[in-house]
Parts: C-alpha cells; sequence; structure tokens
C-alpha cells in the first residue's frame, strides 16, 4: 500500500510550519482580551511578612489583582499529587499540597505569589513596580545532599524531615544474601543531573468564564486536553461538562507539558473575575523559572557477579530530588517508572532498590523525556561498563554473558516486568558491525598521534512505556468522501497527523491526503488520556487502528443491507465497494445510507493493566578529546533499535535522532545550577545554561530490527523516548574509555575532563 505502514512518508503537516501557518496558543486572540502578568518570589525560601498593593489596584489599566486570599473566597482548591506511594514500612507517604498562589511563605525562587491582570501586558508588568511584599529570608536548601542532613532547613512544615517518601522494590533479603556470596562486587555512586526541558514554544494560556451557562474555556499549549479538564475541575471545584479546554498546535512538549499549573488554574479564575477573555504567556527566563525540571538524583548501587562473570544481584539507593512541592507524576517517575527498569536488559535473579523522595527549595520536578528509564538505563549501563573494567573483560564480553537472550522471552525480571520479546544481542552484534567497532584501535592510533585521546562507549536499553489509560479515536466518513479523525492524543512535534493517517490508510486502502487528523478539543473528543510516555502509537495508534476496521465492517454490513445481498458479496479496494459490477465511493456511500449512525464510529483501546510495550536497543558512541583543553567531539554515533512495527521509517528515524541529541545534550553541556547560599537558579537562561547546538551533533547511522510486540493488535513499541535513554551511558562510557577511568558525572563539561587530563600527566 503507497500510504500504509512501513512507508517512509513526509510529513503531511510540515507545510503550515514551515510557511509560518501554524496556530500555537500565543497566535490566539480575541476582541478586548487583557492580560495576566505574574508575581514570582525572589527568594528560595521566605516568609511572607507583608503585601500592599492598594497604590498598585489604582492604576489606569489595571482590572484584578489576584492573591491567595481571592483564590481562597472563590472556593479554588490546592493541587494535590497526581500519584502516591506507600513507605517501605507499609504507611502511606504523608500528603502535601500546593497552593495556587503562595500563602505565608514561598519555597523557590519563581513561585508564584500575585497575579496582576492589566489591559495590556505593559500595564500589567509596570504596575509590579508599585506593589511591596515584604520577605523575612530563610535559610534554604536547594542540593540533595544538603537537603538530607540532619540539621538541614525544612522546606515542608508537615514532615520532620526533607525526606517525604522513603520507597522499596524487589527482595532486599535474597539481594543482600547474593550478594554476599557473590565473587565480585562493582559499586558506583553516580549523579543524574537536573534539567531544563526547554521546549521551543513557551507555555501560554487564554482563559475564558461564560456567566450565562458558568462555564469555563482554556487554550494551553499541552500534551493532552482531558486530563487537563479533569485536574482543573476537580481544583476549580465545578463538574466536568462545565470546562473545555483546547490546544491547538504545540511547539515541543518533553514531558512538561502534560501537567497542571497554577497559570492555568490563574488564568480562569482571572477570568471569572475580570469577565473578560486572559491572556498569559511566559517569557523565556520565565519558563526557567516556573517550568518543571527534570532527573536530579543521586544513586549508589552494587552489582555482584559469580566466577563465570554472570550477575548475581544488584542493589540501588537513590535519594530523588522532588524541588519544593509535588507535581503530578513527580513520585511515580523515581519509583515504578525508572525503578521497575534498573536490571535493563540483563539476567539479574535478585534486585532490590530503596527510593528516597527528597523536597528541596527548587522547581518542581516530574516528568522529563523519558522520565525515569534514561535514570535507570544510565545507571546499569555505568555499572556494567565499570565492572568490565574491574573484572578485565571487554565490555561486549560481559554483556553478551549476562543479556537476556530472544529464546527466554517473556522474560519477567526480578522488578516485576515482563518482556515480551526483544533480541538484544542481535542489535548489540548489529551496531557493532555498523559502527566499524572492530577497526576502532587503528582509529586510536590516529588520534594518539594527533596528541588527541578517542574512546568508545557502547549502551544497551530498554524501556517499559505505551501504558496508562485507554485511548479514544473516531473516524468518520464526510459527505464528500474524506476521512476524519478524532483521537485523544496530542501532537507536540511528533508528527500525528501522518502516522496516524498511515494507519487508516491501511486499512481504508487510501491516499493519506483524504485523511484529517482533530486533536486538542475537548468537546470535538469525548475522552483520551494524552500523550506522554510514548504512548500515541502503541494506544492512540491501536484504537484508531481498530475504529478503521470497525468503519470498514460497518459500511459492508450497510451496503450488505441496502442491496439486500450477504456481507460476503460486498468487496472492498482502495476506496471503492463492488456489488455485481456496481462500484461505491464513499461520498456515494454516505448518500445511500445513514452517515452519522454507520459512518461515524469510535473505538478505545487500553492494554491490560500494567502492561507496556518495551522498546530496547543499542548505542555506540565514539569521540575524541583534546588533551589540552578538554573539549570533546562525537565523530561517530551508531544506534540500532527495536521498536516493533514500524509506521513510518522516516519520522521513526527522526524521534531517535531527536532524542539522542538531548541524552548528547545531559551528558556533556546540560546543568541546573543553584547559588548553595542564596537558591538563585544561576543557570535561567541560556547564555549560562547550555543546549546542543547542531556542530555538537555529528551524523547519526540509524538501523532498526523489527521484532514485533505481542501485546497490542498492530504489533507497535513506542518510540519516543528512546534516544534520550540510550544516549547518556553510551556518551558517557565513552568519555571513560578515553581517559581510561572508572566514571565521570555528567555533564562532562571541557573543564571537568580537563581536570582529569591535567592530572594523569
Amino acid at each position: 500500500m503507497k500510504f500504509g505502514l512501513g512507508q517512509s512518508l513526509k510529513r503531511v503537516e510540515d507545510n503550515k510550519f514551515l510557511t509560518g501557518n501554524a496556530t500555537y496558543t500565543d497566535d490566539i486572540n480575541f476582541q478586548d482580551q487583557v492580560y495576566m502578568h505574574i508575581i514570582r518570589s525572589p527568594y528560595a525560601f521566605a516568609r511572607i511578612v507583608k503585601v500592599n498593593y492598594k497604590k498598585a489596584e489604582k492604576h489606569d489599566g489595571i482590572l484584578s489583582i489576584i492573591s491567595n486570599n481571592t483564590i481562597n473566597s472563590m472556593k479554588i482548591n490546592p493541587m494535590y499529587p497526581g500519584f502516591q506511594v506507600k513507605n517501605k514500612d507499609g504507611t502511606d507517604m504523608v500528603s502535601t499540597f500546593r497552593n495556587i498562589l503562595a500563602d505565608k511563605k514561598v519555597r523557590y525562587v519563581g513561585e508564584p505569589v500575585l497575579a496582576i491582570i492589566g489591559k495590556t501586558i505593559d500595564i500589567a508588568e509596570e504596575v509590579a513596580d508599585l506593589i511591596d511584599i515584604e520577605y523575612e529570608e530563610m535559610i534554604s536548601t536547594t542540593n540533595l545532599i544538603n537537603a538530607v542532613k540532619k540539621d538541614a532547613p525544612l522546606v515542608r512544615d508537615e514532615l520532620s524531615s526533607n525526606i517525604c517518601f522513603d520507597w522499596e522494590l524487589g527482595d532486599q533479603e535474597n539481594t543482600d544474601l547474593a550478594l554476599h556470596n557473590s565473587d565480585h562486587i562493582t559499586t558506583i555512586e553516580l549523579t543524574n543531573n537536573r534539567l531544563v526541558p526547554n521546549p521551543m514554544e513557551c507555555r501560554s494560556t487564554i482563559g475564558q468564564y461564560n456567566l450565562e451557562s458558568d462555564t469555563y474555556s482554556l487554550y494551553c499549549s499541552s500534551q493532552g486536553v482531558h486530563s487537563l479538564k479533569r485536574k482543573l475541575a476537580s481544583i476549580i471545584n465545578i463538574k466536568e461538562n462545565k470546562i473545555n479546554v483546547f490546544t491547538p498546535d504545540v511547539g515541543g512538549g518533553f514531558g512538561m507539558k502534560i501537567f497542571n499549573y497554577p497559570e492555568y488554574v490563574l488564568t480562569l479564575a482571572a477570568a471569572k473575575i475580570t469577565k473578560k477573555t486572559v491572556k498569559w504567556r511566559a517569557k523565556r527566563s520565565e519558563s526557567f523559572l516556573s517550568d518543571i525540571h527534570g532527573r536530579d538524583h543521586i544513586s549508589k548501587a552494587k552489582l555482584g557477579f559469580d566466577k563465570d562473570h554472570k550477575i548475581t544481584a544488584l542493589k540501588v539507593e537513590t535519594y530523588a530530588n522532588m524541588g519544593a512541592y509535588i507535581s503530578d507524576f513527580g513520585v511515580f517517575i523515581p519509583t515504578y517508572a525508572g525503578t521497575a527498569m534498573l536490571t535493563g536488559c540483563y539476567k539479574i535473579s535478585n534486585a532490590y532498590a530503596n527510593v528516597k523522595g527528597v523536597f528541596t527549595n527548587t522547581n518542581p520536578v516530574d516528568a522529563y523525556r523519558g522520565a525515569g528509564r534514561p535514570e535507570a538505563a544510565y545507571l546499569i549501563e555505568r555499572l556494567i561498563d565499570k565492572s568490565a573494567r574491574e573484572l578485565k573483560v571487554s565490555s561486549i564480553e560481559l554483556r553478551n554473558i549476562n543479556l537476556i537472550e530472544e529464546i527466554d522471552m517473556p522474560y519477567k525480571t526480578a522488578l516485576g516486568h515482563i518482556y515480551d520479546s526483544g533480541d538484544f544481542k542481535k542489535n548489540l552484534s548489529n551496531c557493532l558491525e555498523m559502527s566499524g567497532y572492530e577497526t576502532f584501535h587503528e582509529r586510536k592510533k590516529i588520534s594518539q598521534e594527533k596528541d588527541k585521546c578517542r574512546g568508545i562507549g557502547i549502551s544497551t536499553y530498554i524501556e517499559a512505556c505505551g501504558g496508562g489509560g485507554p485511548e479514544y479515536s473516531s473516524v468518520r466518513i464526510g459527505g464528500n468522501g474524506n476521512v476524519e479523525v478524532k483521537i485523544g492524543t496530542q501532537s507536540n512535534g511528533q508528527g500525528h497527523a501522518t502516522s496516524y493517517a498511515q494507519i487508516v490508510s491501511e486499512v481504508l486502502q487510501i491516499d493519506i491526503n483524504e485523511i484529517s487528523l482533530i486533536q486538542g478539543n475537548s468537546i470535538e473528543i469525548k475522552n483520551g488520556s494524552g500523550t506522554g510516555g510514548s504512548r500515541s502509537m502503541p494506544v492512540g495508534g491501536n484504537a484508531l487502528y481498530l475504529a478503521s476496521n470497525k468503519l470498514l465492517n460497518n459500511a459492508k454490513l450497510s451496503l450488505a443491507k441496502y442491496f439486500k445481498a450477504k456481507p460476503v458479496e460486498i468487496s472492498y479496494k482502495e476506496g471503492f465497494f463492488e456489488f455485481k459490477n456496481k462500484y461505491i465511493s464513499f461520498s456515494d456511500l454516505t448518500k445511500l445510507i445513514d452517515s452519522d449512525k454507520f459512518l461515524n464510529v469510535d473505538a478505545e483501546w487500553a492494554p491490560e493493566s500494567g502492561i507496556y510495550t518495551f522498546p530496547n536497543g543499542t548505542h555506540v558512541c565514539e569521540l575524541e578529546i583534546e588533551k589540552y583543553t578538554g573539549k570533546i567531539d562525537i565523530l561517530n554515533y551508531t544506534v540500532v533499535d527495536d521498536f516493533g512495527r514500524v509506521i513510518n521509517p522516516l519520522l521513526l528515524e527522526g524521534q531517535v535522532h531527536g532524542g539522542i541529541v538531548q541524552g548528547i545534550g545531559q551528558a556533556l553541556l546540560e546543568e541546573t545550577i543553584y547559588d548553595i547560599e542564596t537558591g538563585q537558579l544561576l543557570s535561567g537562561s541560556f547564555m549560562d545554561y547550555a543546549i546542543p547546538r547542531a556542530s555538537d551533533i555529528p551524523f547519526i547511522k540509524f538501523a532498526y530490527n523489527e521484532i514485533l510486540c505481542t501485546t497490542n493488535p498492530l504489533g507497535i513499541k513506542g518510540a519516543g523516548e528512546a534516544g534520550a535513554i540510550g544516549a547518556p551511558p553510551a556518551v558517557i562510557n565513552a568519555i571513560c574509555n578515553a581517559l581510561d577511568i572508572s566514571h565521570i558525572d555528567m555533564p562532562a563539561k571541557p573543564e571537568k575532563v580537563w581536570k582529569i587530563l591535567s592530572s594523569q600527566i
């Protein structure tokens, strides 16, 4: 099929993006709209002593100034975590909440304190200077090491320490016994550095309130309108049918746009107060201070081996930074999402992990591309390479001894997941061959002659994704024979309009240009769980596949009834039904049968509870380091993945490239730094926070092994996060290989590398 599955089609939606005709939230404007400006805390930790905005309220052009008292008077609830765990002693973690606007204390730099509503954004911003807020600054704690000390300042009044949960997974007793009986134990301590997501499009919102119907409308850049609709209804204390959420085009999300934020609630509250359409848009500097951050873990781990170099046990202790408030999935990310994947692609029969969540005076931390799985892959892959060094065997040999075999599938891990399919050794061997690994030593000699260090690093990875709630889709035939698709996911750069159209095209055998996609509208679309955790294709794609087949079946049954024939007498090919030499197009069909009843079908699909897809693969990174500057150049990068059935190889490769670039950014460049004394974010702009440039990225060789997933109809495994999972350990393993050292923490910036090189002279 020309437009069906497996075809490398260019994206049908790109024309509007390339010509500047896309519609992002900030492109939407309404008549007589007004603007919101947020006053944020300049302190990491302080008491709010006094707030005086009487002079500001009287300023011409100011409609309202909203405080926490205003929010309380409107019976608006605080924000609570969307996921909680039990402590390892069986007790519930202490429930904490986040006020929409600060009440009595501020707990991180950038926390919203007041919202100013002005006729123009310039007026709202200028009036901020007329507001007097008196703070009593307190000693803050912004990093994990200091926050867990006994004398650390308490971030939350509800707790007796900054540890908000103490959770475990696995069998501690058997793991400890297996480690005790091991012939060799490798230990490691590592940091998974905090990242700022930085999508191209900053967050923005437009809020409306209809007094007659007592309903709200929110336009915002999101990763799914339905979850926001549910959360906002709960917070504002209204029924779900009283609020609708709309998301137009989205300029990147990476996880951080799937959550609810205080600004979304404030926009709606302001709309009700002023009876105006209220617009808010974050500037880039404001995004650094107000968006959720990602990663920020400190881990200690032990990996045991027997005399044959087979892994006996894995034990991990992790401190995970929650920030000052627990975001929607903040607890889920370092626990079930990440920890359950710690055994990676390896046969590890005994495993145990303890994760402690820690409050600090920093931005809330939540899902960022990969969401826990990059942290897990980084830890186990660094352990494997460090173990190979200590055992004096090649890292390839050690991997081949311990990788799960294809014949072992389905394979249940020691931490509870069941891998349904995969051939990890094939990925490894293919990737090594493509990368020219066997001739690396020759290239290393050439680098040495140029007074440079050359290194090569390997990482295997596997992740659990494509889970969550059911996804809703509908397929409808229009009067002119066009096909309209509605689905509850939300594209934020992945190319959904093309990929989904290919699934429908595969079933209906029609040109993808005849298929249109509607997302991001909670009125038009009944339900949905949104885009996140690489679930759009494995979950949404399968829902759409079922709906398309249902539509085709309905059409055949309806035509059979119309012609008083048997369904088997109706044939179908490439957009035309045939009965006794009569050919009926989709357009003809709508005139013969009840379109609304039979040609407008929907379907839901969800994986079984606890069942995920498990994309996996191997990365090989080859790089060179300048001895006298510590500058790193990635020369070759090769990846072989298994994503199950591939819908569009071209789009898939783009997703992998993007993930690898972000993984390289974490490994080499990106670092979120807070001042220890003041708690100020020192890396709060692109002047101080480095993201990869085109010149930092090499040509990436990409291939895949199409091993079908056995747990969904299409055999798809998620793909959106994979590159960001495999890249950091591959890059750091290559650096350690080049420098002949056992470990270096991310980000491996030139100064850090240069100091190591200088100590070796």
